[in-house]
C-alpha cells in the first residue's frame, strides 16, 4: 500500500489561510514525520510555505496543517512527503477579500453502498468553482443488514466497511477510510477545498443532542461515549479549522465571501432535542438549534453587512407535509420522510418538527437577499418560504440539492426511474404550491453562482450511481435577484 494510499484534501479556506490534510497509510503504532509544502504552480516549484508535521497513531496518523501567509482569492498546489515518497498533488483555493463573483458546489447525503460517487467525480473535473460546501452526511454510519428504519445498499459490490453500525471509534475510523479510499472521493478532495457541516450519519440515524433512534445504551454503550468516538473520527478524517478549539464539538461558524456574501453553516442535529411527533413538536422550550447556536445565528444575520446572507442546512425548512396530499401518494413521502410514518403529520425530524423554532428562524430570515441552501431529503426542490399563518408573506428563497447517492423515491419504492414519481411530484406541488419544483428520482449535486445582482442555482444530475459514469446534465436552474424573496428565471423540467 501507498505511504499515502487516502490522498490529500484541503478545507476551510480563508482569505489568507487553508487548512491541507493527508494521512499516512499502514503505519503502525508508530509517530511519522513527513514534510509538506505549498507552491504558486503545480509544478510545486514556486514554493510560498513548508514546514513538517507529525503523524501520530493517537490521530489515526491524520495530519491538518493550518497553512497561513497565502493570498487571497488565488488556487495554490500542495503534497506532503515522507520516506523519499511524495503525495498526490493538491490543489485549493483562498476565499477572495473583494468579489463581485463566487461560484460553489453544494452537496449532501454520500452513501457508500447505495452507488458510485459519480457527482464527486464531476465536480472533481470543474475548473470553476471556489469549494465545495457539504451539507452532511458525508459519512453513513449504517451497517451493511440495516435495521428497518433504513434502506439496504444498492448490492453492487460497495459493501461497508465495517460491516457493522458504527459505534466505536475504530468502527468510525474504519468507515472514514473507506470513504477517503474511493478515488471520486480523493478527486474530489484533490481538487477543490471542503466547507462541511454535519448530519445525523455521521453520528447516528435519528441522532440528537442526547441520543438517536438507533442507538440502544443497553447494546452500544452510551451515547456520550459514541457521539465523543464519531466527532474525533470526524475531525481526525476532514480538512477542518475547529470554530472554537475549547469546544471541539461546535460544528457551526461563518464565512465571510469576500464582502460579497456572508455564509452561515449551521448544525440542525448535535445541538437538537429530541424529535417527537404530536402537539409537543410546538412547545416554544424545544429547539432545532440549541439556544448557543441561536442566539449567535440570530446576532449573525442581524449584524450582517454583507450584500447576500447565504444559510448553509441540513434540515429542509420549508414544509413537506400538508393534509391535502392524496392518501394513495403518502407512502412515497414517507419513505422520503417528508410526512410522518402513519401519514397523518409532519415529518419530526425536520423543522417541520419545531415549528416554535423555526417561525423565529423565519423571522429573522426576512432579510433581503437572504438564501438557504438545504440538503438531507435525497430530493432535488426549490421552494419559496413564507411564515405559518400568514400565505404570501414571502421570507426567502429554499434550495434543496439531491443527493450524492444515498436512495431517493425510484430507489426506495423499486418502480424505476421516473416511472411514478412524477406523479408524487405533481400531487405534492399541487397540494404545497410554495414548491415550485421537485425531482425525487435523481442523484447529482448543485451550483451557486453568486454576483451582487443575482444568485443563479443548478441543479446538475448523473446519469447513474450504480455504476462508474461520465455522464451528467444540467436538469433544471433558477434565480434570486437582489431585493427579491421570489425564485425567478426558472428553467424546470416538466414533472
Amino acid at each position: 500500500m501507498s505511504t499515502f494510499a487516502h490522498g490529500v484534501a484541503s478545507g476551510d479556506p480563508d482569505t489568507d489561510r487553508v487548512v491541507i490534510w493527508t494521512r499516512v497509510s499502514e503505519a503502525g503504532e508508530q509517530p511519522v514525520e513527513l514534510g509538506w509544502v505549498v507552491a504558486e504552480d503545480a509544478g510545486l516549484q514556486s514554493v510560498v510555505a513548508s514546514g513538517s508535521a507529525v503523524a501520530e497513531s493517537d490521530a489515526d496518523h491524520c495530519v491538518s496543517v493550518d497553512v497561513g501567509g497565502l493570498e487571497p482569492g488565488r488556487h495554490y498546489w500542495y503534497a506532503f512527503e515522507s520516506g523519499g515518497e511524495r503525495s498526490p498533488i493538491g490543489r485549493t483555493k483562498t476565499l477572495p477579500a473583494h468579489s463581485e463573483h463566487v461560484r460553489f458546489a453544494v452537496v449532501s447525503c454520500a452513501k457508500f453502498n447505495a452507488g458510485f460517487f459519480n457527482g464527486y467525480a464531476r465536480i472533481a473535473e470543474r475548473d470553476d468553482l471556489d469549494f465545495v460546501l457539504h451539507l452532511g452526511d458525508y459519512i453513513y454510519e449504517a451497517s451493511e443488514t440495516p435495521p428497518a428504519n433504513q434502506t439496504p445498499g444498492a448490492g453492487i459490490g460497495r459493501p461497508f466497511e465495517p460491516r457493522n453500525e458504527c459505534v466505536t471509534l475504530a468502527d468510525y475510523r474504519t468507515r472514514y477510510a473507506q470513504y477517503r479510499a474511493d478515488p471520486d472521493t480523493q478527486a474530489m478532495h484533490a481538487a477543490h477545498p471542503l466547507l462541511a457541516t454535519i448530519d445525523d450519519h455521521e453520528l447516528a440515524d435519528g441522532g440528537w443532542r442526547g441520543g438517536s433512534d438507533n442507538h440502544k445504551p443497553e447494546r452500544d454503550g452510551p451515547w456520550a461515549d459514541r457521539r465523543a468516538a464519531a466527532f474525533r473520527a470526524r475531525r481526525e478524517w476532514l480538512p477542518q479549522r475547529l470554530p472554537d478549539p475549547a469546544a471541539p464539538e461546535r460544528v457551526f461558524r461563518s464565512v465571510t465571501l469576500g464582502g460579497l456574501a456572508d455564509l452561515f453553516i449551521i448544525d440542525t442535529r448535535t445541538r437538537r432535542d429530541q424529535p417527537v411527533k404530536g402537539p409537543e413538536a410546538a412547545s416554544p422550550e424545544r429547539s432545532q438549534l440549541g439556544r448557543e447556536q441561536r442566539e449567535w445565528l440570530f446576532a449573525g444575520l442581524r449584524d450582517s453587512r454583507a450584500r447576500w446572507r447565504l444559510l448553509g442546512n441540513s434540515s429542509i425548512i420549508g414544509h413537506t407535509w400538508t393534509p391535502k396530499i392524496p392518501k394513495e401518494l403518502r407512502d412515497g413521502l414517507v419513505w422520503l420522510k417528508l410526512m410522518r410514518t402513519d401519514g397523518e403529520g409532519p415529518d419530526a425530524d425536520q423543522w417541520d418538527g419545531y415549528p416554535y423554532e423555526r417561525d423565529l428562524l423565519l423571522q429573522r430570515l426576512a432579510i433581503p437577499d437572504t438564501v438557504v441552501l438545504s440538503g438531507d431529503i435525497h430530493v432535488a426542490m426549490a421552494l419559496e418560504l413564507e411564515r405559518d399563518g400568514k400565505p404570501g408573506e414571502w421570507v426567502a428563497p429554499e434550495f434543496v440539492t439531491a443527493s450524492l447517492t444515498s436512495q431517493n423515491l425510484d430507489d426506495k419504492a423499486g418502480w424505476g426511474y421516473r416511472v411514478r414519481s412524477p406523479l408524487v411530484e405533481r400531487e405534492l406541488m399541487a397540494a404545497l404550491p410554495n414548491i415550485l419544483w421537485c425531482d425525487m428520482d435523481s442523484h447529482g449535486y448543485m451550483v451557486a453562482d453568486l454576483t451582487p445582482e443575482r444568485l443563479r442555482i443548478e441543479w446538475w444530475f448523473v446519469g447513474t450511481v450504480l455504476e462508474r459514469t461520465r455522464t451528467e446534465r444540467l436538469a433544471a436552474s433558477a434565480e434570486v435577484q437582489a431585493g427579491s424573496p421570489l425564485i425567478v428565471n426558472q428553467s424546470f423540467p416538466t414533472t
